[in-house]
Parts: structure tokens; sequence; C-alpha cells
């Protein structure tokens, strides 16, 4: 692997004291696959339940991707904010993939996807109700827990690393201090605060992620030759965008919650704001919160607090009140229509399949009868 920026790849770690426990299934393998060199990998998984008690048969679960500019970190450290959730009865679940020196996109947003798809397999083993899973990452891994939310409908970013099964749909997503909007990082920097990384230069993150990170390239130049007909440039095109969570949002997108620091040096704060004026505009009712005086690390307790409550509301909520008006009644009906038959259609999707159909018909009908969920 080629030297790569050093402030961007050890500042992607959320700088929060992690807790003392160790995963209840550790290093579970969920998927093997090939690096771009042809060599094997294994991808592994580690899934925490509380210490003291065990989840209930069907647990709400959050995934943590880490951070580390797409070129290092592990799952072998979650953050205290994200393991807090245990405490209220939540399975968490910390994902290992593939790192741009052993694949360049989308093999980390498939892994991602594989190993969430291999969680909805194994349900019952874990105690995991696959219809309330959600992902929170930082940096890095906060791209990459919104790309997986805003691509649930984008075929081309599930793929089959660990197999088939469910689509890996998931319900909704915090997103601390994430990249979007790759091609344009250095044109988003204001000063104040200025930024501790060309994001432009062929060692950046982004720059390694798509496999242009050659003397000579980098993202400063595929955006200056981003409509330059000769090749490598459309298919390196191609993939940052296809890497940006902005380019898959629509309005059936769900909620997300996303928070940045207002002194951030190394990603853009106003790459958070971009995300966050697409949802908006397209009426996903998104969560921002600008933390001020915040830089690239530890947004802090309060910030980590909102994050958890906002998860919590998200995925113990009745989701056949699909309008959220507090009643199960013809308004959601017609929502619920709407979506019937849809593949990943996550609206309709009772049941976390990822379709919308006869079994979520039952669930609607049920709820619908009562008013609302038991």
């Amino acid at each position: 692997m080629k030297p790569t920026n050093l402030a961007i790849s050890c500042a992607c770690v959320l700088a929060v004291p992690a807790l003392a426990q160790t995963p209840t299934f550790n290093e579970v393998v969920y998927a093997n696959v090939l690096r771009d060199n042809g060599t094997p990998m294994q991808l592994h998984l580690d899934i925490y339940w509380n210490q003291n008690t065990a989840p209930l048969s069907k647990a709400p679960c959050v995934v943590w991707i880490h951070g580390g500019a797409w070129v290092s970190g592990t799952q072998n450290v979650v953050p205290a904010g994200a393991r807090a959730l245990l405490q209220s009865g939540f399975v968490v679940a910390s994902v290992e993939y593939r790192l741009s020196g052993d694949a360049i996109f989308p093999a980390q947003i498939l892994d991602v996807k594989g190993a969430i798809r291999f969680l909805k397999r194994n349900a019952a083993t874990y105690r995991i109700d696959p219809a309330r899973i959600a992902t929170w990452g930082s940096s890095a891994g906060g791209h990459l827990a919104a790309l997986a939310l805003t691509s649930n409908n984008v075929f081309e970013l599930e793929g089959f690393v660990g197999g088939g099964g469910p689509f890996a749909t998931v319900r909704t997503a915090v997103d601390y201090f994430g990249p979007t909007d790759l091609l344009n990082m250095n044109p988003d920097v204001v000063t104040p605060p200025g930024s501790t990384t060309d994001h432009d230069a062929p060692s950046s993150g982004e720059s390694e992620l798509i496999g242009f990170g050659e003397p000579g390239q980098g993202v400063g130049v595929l955006r200056a030759n981003q409509n330059n007909p000769a090749a490598p440039f459309p298919e390196k095109m191609r993939l940052i965008t296809l890497a940006n969570p902005i380019t898959h949002v629509n309005p059936r997108d769900l909620r997300i919650f996303i928070a940045h620091g207002t002194v951030d040096t190394t990603v853009p704060i106003k790459q958070s704001q971009k995300l966050f004026d697409a949802l908006s505009a397209a009426n996903a009712a998104p969560i921002f919160v600008p933390v001020p005086g915040a830089g690239h690390g530890n947004l802090g307790a309060q910030t980590d607090q909102t994050a958890r409550d906002f998860l919590i509301a998200e995925l113990t909520r009745c989701f056949q009140d699909i309008d959220r008006d507090g009643i199960v009644d013809d308004g959601d009906f017609v929502r619920f229509a709407f979506s019937y038959d849809a593949l990943v259609d996550v609206e309709g999707d009772f049941n976390g399949d990822g379709v919308t159909d006869d079994d979520d018909f039952v669930l609607f009908a049920a709820a619908y009868s009562a008013l609302g969920c038991d």
C-alpha cells in the first residue's frame, strides 16, 4: 500500500473512550472475499449483548462501521457512545470491511451489506429483529453508514458478499462527520477552519478509495477531467459518483441523524450540509446537528446521547404508522398500498426481508384493526 495522508487516516476513528466489555460473539466470519490482487480474505463481525442480560428474542440492532479514511481501522474497537445502546436492550454489531488497500470501491459498501444480510439470515441466533437494523459510523464509517441507507434500492450496491438472502435494507442511520461528495472535498473547505488534508492528492483516502492514487492521479486530476471521455476518467467518475450517498437520495429515504463538528479540518462540514439539504429536498426529514467547537472526532456526550435517543425512537416505533400521526389508519394504508409488491422499499417492509408483500400485509392488518402496534 502506498503512503496515505496520515491526518485523515488517524483522525477518522471516533475519539471517545471504548468500553472494556469483550464481544459476546467474537470474530464471527460472515463472508469470504477476494482482494483485488486475487488473494482470499475472511471478513468478521463482533457482536455485543448487554453483559448482564441477554437481549429480547427480537432486539433492535445497530451496525457500527469504523472510520480510518477507508485505508485503516478495525472492527475490534467500538466507541462507548455506541456501545451504551446495549443498556437499552439493543444488539451492537461491529463490521470489518475491505480497506482500499485490499479492494477499491464498491467493495466497502458491498461488505457492509453482506454483513447486514448475514445478521438478517441469522437473526434468531443473535436475537435480532431483521426489520429493526440501523447503521452508525464515524468519518469513513459515517460515509458508509449513510450510503447503506440511501442505497437501500440500488442493486449495484447490494452485491453478493457472503451469499444471498434478505435484502440488506436498513431502517435508519447515524452519520458522524462522514464525507459525501468525494469529488468536491477540497472545494468544500472554508477558512476558517481550513483543512489539514489535501483531498485532491493521489495519497488522499478518496483517491485511494476509487483506485486513482498513482503519481499524476488523484481526485483533483479527476475533477479537472470529469467530462474527459478518455480512459480512465469515465470509469473513475462512475465510481466516485456511485460512492456519493447524495446520488441515491430519493423521496422514500428514511430518516437519518447527521452530526459534524464546526471546526472539523479533516472533513469539511459542508459535506454533511449537502447530504442534509438533499434529503430535506426529498422530504426525508433528516436531522443535522452541527456541534460548535468540535473537530474531527469526539462530538461530546450530549451529541452521543441525542444520537442514541434518535436510534431508540426510530427502531422501537410502530412502523405500520407510516405517516407518524400516532394511529394506524387509512392514511397509512394508502402509503402501504403504494409500496406493495415493491422490491427494496423499506417503508412497507415490516418484517425486514426487503420486500413489501403478503407477509407485511398480515402485519399491517393486525396493526390497522388495533389502531396501532401492541
